[in-house]
């Protein structure tokens, strides 16, 4: 779940993706639903409101879940009036384990560790091979000659933090 997506109008959007492993370990991901968190409030009753509405739409028996990943934001984690205390509240017994998103983890990471020098580095290189058209198809024919598992390198945007790692990650390969 993330709560922090706002569309154009400043409304919070509630994002609910679906995890599912078959019995060959396949995991399949998707998102479920997006509910809006109409007026300012993100309180948790309001997330928690909007994932029970979304499980109703979708169909999902609270049974079926036995992991709910969140951002750890105080209104997710509260243990009395935030998500987590409140889906305890109402589904007492229950087996789910409660998890820190991994790609929040990576941002908590990135601010532990000072990256800006060798990401600098690279973004400036990776972006040095894509504006430049022969440069960039001669670098797309040199992965090819040497059977890379990556075939291009990604534009690193600010707009796009997530790319950041997909950048480094291909660079490191």
């Amino acid at each position: 779940m993330d709560e922090s997506s706002t569309d154009i109008n400043d409304t919070a959007q509630l994002v609910l993706f679906i995890r599912g492993i078959d019995e060959n370990f396949d995991i399949t991901e998707e998102l479920a639903c997006m509910r809006s968190l109409k007026g300012r409030s993100t309180k948790g009753c309001d997330i928690f409101r909007e994932f029970q509405e979304g499980l109703l739409t979708l169909k999902v028996p609270i049974t079926n879940i036995c992991n709910i990943t969140t951002d750890g934001a105080p209104n997710m984690t509260g243990k009395k009036s935030g998500f987590l205390g409140l889906f305890n509240q109402n589904y007492p017994g229950n087996n789910v384990v409660f998890l820190h998103c991994v790609i929040h983890q990576d941002v908590l990471c990135k601010s532990a560790l000072n990256m800006k020098p060798m990401l600098d580095a690279v973004v400036k290189l990776v972006n040095t091979i894509r504006s430049r058209g022969l440069t960039h198809r001669q670098f797309r024919d040199f992965l090819q000659s040497v059977q890379s598992e990556y075939s291009d390198v990604l534009y690193y945007t600010k707009v796009r933090w997530l790319s950041a790692g997909c950048v480094s990650s291909e660079f490191g390969s």
